[in-house]
Protein backbone atom coordinates (compact mmCIF):
# COMPACT_ATOMS: atom_id res chain seq x y z
CA UNK A 1 0.00 0.00 0.00
CA UNK A 2 2.41 2.45 1.29
CA UNK A 3 4.82 1.43 -2.09
CA UNK A 4 1.77 1.94 -4.49
CA UNK A 5 0.47 5.31 -2.64
CA UNK A 6 4.68 6.64 -2.59
CA UNK A 7 4.66 6.12 -6.80
CA UNK A 8 1.02 8.16 -7.05
CA UNK A 9 2.18 11.02 -4.41
CA UNK A 10 5.84 11.60 -6.64
CA UNK A 11 2.94 11.93 -9.87
CA UNK A 12 1.21 14.50 -7.65
CA UNK A 13 4.11 17.03 -7.12
CA UNK A 14 3.87 17.86 -10.97
CA UNK A 15 -0.13 17.53 -11.25
CA UNK A 16 -3.09 18.85 -9.27
CA UNK A 17 -5.95 16.11 -9.22
CA UNK A 18 -8.61 17.69 -10.20
CA UNK A 19 -12.09 17.16 -7.79
CA UNK A 20 -15.67 15.54 -8.20
CA UNK A 21 -18.63 17.92 -7.92
CA UNK A 22 -21.72 16.28 -6.74
CA UNK A 23 -23.25 14.93 -10.02
CA UNK A 24 -24.03 11.39 -9.02
CA UNK A 25 -22.21 8.37 -10.64
CA UNK A 26 -22.83 5.09 -11.50
CA UNK A 27 -21.35 2.74 -8.99
CA UNK A 28 -17.92 1.90 -10.71
CA UNK A 29 -17.25 -1.02 -12.32
CA UNK A 30 -14.35 -3.82 -10.78
CA UNK A 31 -11.15 -3.45 -12.30
CA UNK A 32 -11.62 -0.04 -14.28
CA UNK A 33 -9.83 2.64 -12.59
CA UNK A 34 -12.75 5.24 -14.05
CA UNK A 35 -15.90 4.41 -15.78
CA UNK A 36 -16.49 5.77 -18.78
CA UNK A 37 -19.53 7.83 -18.57
CA UNK A 38 -18.08 9.68 -15.61
CA UNK A 39 -18.01 13.38 -16.63
CA UNK A 40 -14.48 14.35 -14.14
CA UNK A 41 -11.33 14.87 -15.91
CA UNK A 42 -8.08 14.07 -14.18
CA UNK A 43 -4.83 15.22 -13.92
CA UNK A 44 -1.78 12.57 -14.18
CA UNK A 45 -1.78 12.43 -10.70
CA UNK A 46 -5.42 10.88 -10.19
CA UNK A 47 -5.11 9.08 -13.42
CA UNK A 48 -2.43 6.86 -11.94
CA UNK A 49 -5.78 5.81 -9.45
CA UNK A 50 -5.65 1.84 -9.42
CA UNK A 51 -8.79 -0.21 -8.21
CA UNK A 52 -7.09 -1.54 -4.97
CA UNK A 53 -10.79 -3.05 -3.55
CA UNK A 54 -11.72 -6.82 -4.03
CA UNK A 55 -14.82 -8.18 -4.92
CA UNK A 56 -16.04 -8.24 -1.08
CA UNK A 57 -15.57 -4.49 -0.60
CA UNK A 58 -18.04 -2.21 -1.89
CA UNK A 59 -17.31 1.25 -3.05
CA UNK A 60 -18.94 4.52 -3.61
CA UNK A 61 -18.42 7.15 -5.03
CA UNK A 62 -19.93 10.98 -5.33
CA UNK A 63 -24.24 10.71 -5.38
CA UNK A 64 -24.13 8.02 -3.42
CA UNK A 65 -24.52 6.31 -0.31
CA UNK A 66 -21.32 5.97 2.06
CA UNK A 67 -21.06 2.26 2.20
CA UNK A 68 -20.35 0.94 6.09
CA UNK A 69 -16.84 1.56 7.65
CA UNK A 70 -15.25 1.77 10.93
CA UNK A 71 -11.72 1.85 12.42
CA UNK A 72 -9.61 2.47 15.53
CA UNK A 73 -9.36 6.11 16.39
CA UNK A 74 -5.86 6.56 18.35
CA UNK A 75 -7.70 7.21 21.63
CA UNK A 76 -8.51 3.11 21.25
CA UNK A 77 -12.24 4.46 20.64
CA UNK A 78 -14.20 3.04 17.66
CA UNK A 79 -15.16 5.09 14.89
CA UNK A 80 -18.06 4.11 12.51
CA UNK A 81 -19.16 6.83 9.91
CA UNK A 82 -23.12 5.02 10.27
CA UNK A 83 -22.94 6.44 13.61
CA UNK A 84 -22.37 9.93 13.00
CA UNK A 85 -25.68 10.21 10.92
CA UNK A 86 -26.93 13.76 11.42
CA UNK A 87 -23.62 14.94 11.90
CA UNK A 88 -21.25 16.05 8.58
CA UNK A 89 -18.05 14.24 8.22
CA UNK A 90 -15.20 15.40 6.50
CA UNK A 91 -13.37 12.34 5.70
CA UNK A 92 -9.48 12.84 5.16
CA UNK A 93 -6.93 10.31 4.29
CA UNK A 94 -2.96 10.84 4.71
CA UNK A 95 0.07 9.63 5.91
CA UNK A 96 3.12 10.58 8.11
CA UNK A 97 5.33 10.72 5.34
CA UNK A 98 2.93 12.37 2.89
CA UNK A 99 3.83 16.07 1.78
CA UNK A 100 1.16 17.44 1.06
CA UNK A 101 -0.57 16.07 3.72
CA UNK A 102 1.28 17.76 6.38
CA UNK A 103 0.45 21.38 4.20
CA UNK A 104 -3.31 20.78 4.74
CA UNK A 105 -3.13 20.27 8.10
CA UNK A 106 -3.76 23.65 8.75
CA UNK A 107 -6.73 23.96 6.80
CA UNK A 108 -8.28 20.97 8.31
CA UNK A 109 -7.83 22.23 11.74
CA UNK A 110 -9.62 25.54 10.97
CA UNK A 111 -12.28 23.70 9.55
CA UNK A 112 -12.89 21.54 12.41
CA UNK A 113 -12.99 24.36 14.82
CA UNK A 114 -14.84 26.97 12.73
CA UNK A 115 -17.49 24.31 12.31
CA UNK A 116 -17.85 22.26 15.22
CA UNK A 117 -20.43 23.86 16.71
CA UNK A 118 -23.15 22.62 13.66
CA UNK A 119 -22.69 19.10 13.78
CA UNK A 120 -19.31 18.95 11.80
CA UNK A 121 -16.10 17.24 12.20
CA UNK A 122 -13.17 16.69 10.26
CA UNK A 123 -11.66 12.96 10.67
CA UNK A 124 -8.28 12.32 9.48
CA UNK A 125 -7.36 8.45 8.78
CA UNK A 126 -3.78 7.39 8.55
CA UNK A 127 -3.10 4.41 6.20
CA UNK A 128 0.35 4.77 7.54
CA UNK A 129 1.45 0.91 8.31
CA UNK A 130 4.65 1.35 10.42
CA UNK A 131 2.96 1.24 13.70
CA UNK A 132 0.43 3.38 15.62
CA UNK A 133 3.15 4.94 17.59
CA UNK A 134 4.58 6.82 14.91
CA UNK A 135 1.65 8.70 13.56
CA UNK A 136 0.39 9.25 17.34
CA UNK A 137 3.77 11.01 17.73
CA UNK A 138 3.52 12.97 14.51
CA UNK A 139 -0.76 14.24 15.57
CA UNK A 140 1.08 15.11 19.03
CA UNK A 141 4.18 17.25 17.03
CA UNK A 142 1.88 18.77 14.68
CA UNK A 143 -1.04 19.49 17.32
CA UNK A 144 -3.95 18.19 15.40
CA UNK A 145 -6.74 18.19 17.91
CA UNK A 146 -9.33 16.76 15.37
CA UNK A 147 -10.27 12.81 15.40
CA UNK A 148 -7.58 10.73 14.11
CA UNK A 149 -8.25 6.88 12.94
CA UNK A 150 -5.90 4.37 12.27
CA UNK A 151 -6.81 2.00 8.76
CA UNK A 152 -3.50 0.53 7.60
CA UNK A 153 -4.44 -1.86 5.73
CA UNK A 154 -5.86 0.74 3.34
CA UNK A 155 -9.98 -0.19 3.69
CA UNK A 156 -11.32 3.20 2.91
CA UNK A 157 -8.60 3.92 0.23
CA UNK A 158 -10.68 0.73 -1.38
CA UNK A 159 -14.09 1.75 -0.61
CA UNK A 160 -13.09 5.21 -2.58
CA UNK A 161 -10.82 3.50 -5.08
CA UNK A 162 -8.34 6.09 -4.09
CA UNK A 163 -4.02 5.43 -4.21
CA UNK A 164 -4.08 9.25 -4.36
CA UNK A 165 -2.61 11.18 -0.84
CA UNK A 166 -4.49 12.90 0.47
CA UNK A 167 -8.17 11.98 -0.48
CA UNK A 168 -10.66 14.18 1.16
CA UNK A 169 -14.73 13.28 1.03
CA UNK A 170 -17.32 14.74 2.41
CA UNK A 171 -20.14 12.82 3.85
CA UNK A 172 -23.17 14.70 4.80
CA UNK A 173 -25.62 14.07 7.91
CA UNK A 174 -28.10 11.55 5.64
CA UNK A 175 -25.15 9.51 5.03
CA UNK A 176 -24.49 10.82 1.24
CA UNK A 177 -20.96 11.55 -0.94
CA UNK A 178 -21.68 15.01 -2.01
CA UNK A 179 -17.75 15.90 -2.31
CA UNK A 180 -14.45 14.10 -2.99
CA UNK A 181 -11.23 15.48 -3.96
CA UNK A 182 -7.64 14.03 -4.42
CA UNK A 183 -5.02 16.48 -3.50
CA UNK A 184 -4.48 19.16 -0.73
CA UNK A 185 -7.72 21.04 0.73
CA UNK A 186 -7.53 24.84 0.25
CA UNK A 187 -10.87 26.74 1.75
CA UNK A 188 -10.29 29.19 -1.02
CA UNK A 189 -11.77 26.03 -3.59
CA UNK A 190 -15.26 27.48 -4.59
CA UNK A 191 -16.43 23.51 -5.17
CA UNK A 192 -15.46 23.13 -1.05
CA UNK A 193 -17.50 25.72 -0.05
CA UNK A 194 -20.50 25.13 -1.87
CA UNK A 195 -20.72 21.56 -1.15
CA UNK A 196 -19.91 22.24 2.66
CA UNK A 197 -22.79 25.03 2.83
CA UNK A 198 -24.87 23.24 1.55
CA UNK A 199 -24.27 19.93 3.70
CA UNK A 200 -24.10 22.18 6.89
CA UNK A 201 -27.64 23.48 6.02
CA UNK A 202 -29.52 20.66 5.09
CA UNK A 203 -31.62 19.06 7.79
CA UNK A 204 -31.10 15.13 8.13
Amino acid sequence: MRKLLGLTLIAFTFACAKHETTTPNAPPSAGHSKPAAQTQTQTATAATTQTTSSAATTTADVGQAMPAYSTDLLDGKKFDIAAERGNVVFLNLWATWCGPCRYEIPELQSLHQKYAARGFKVVGISLDDTGVGGVKQFVSQHSMTYPVAYDPEGKIAAIFESSVLPTSVIVDRSGQIVWKKFGAVSMDDPTLKDALTKALDAKS
